[in-house]
């Protein structure tokens, strides 16, 4: 009888370990589905702006960033910057 209320105490006290291990077990994997199921909207426009089309469009989008800025700056060419270098405050002395 020795033997059996033996055994009978230590599945007793394994018990509650396990439970609390499974327990924790299951919180973590939740928490990974909730990860995974948030990463998708961040991945989302990276996997997309891999895609054919993506590319296409990065493409046209700087092709026309370009295009734009050349027109910009042919249109501006006359005016001045209206940030100025600065001058040097003490001349260099010559002897």
């Amino acid at each position: 009888m020795a033997d059996g209320e033996n055994s009978r105490s230590k599945r007793e006290r394994l018990r509650p370990r396990l439970y609390g291990v499974a327990i924790y077990l299951v919180a973590g994997i939740l928490l990974l589905q909730v990860f995974f199921c948030l990463s998708v909207f961040l991945l989302r426009p990276y996997a997309k702006s891999k895609t054919p089309e993506g590319i296409l469009q990065q493409e046209r989008v700087r092709a026309t960033d370009s295009l734009m800025g050349s027109i910009l700056r042919s249109f501006g060419h006359g005016k001045k910057s209206a940030v100025e270098p600065r001058g040097e405050t003490n001349a260099p002395v010559h002897p």
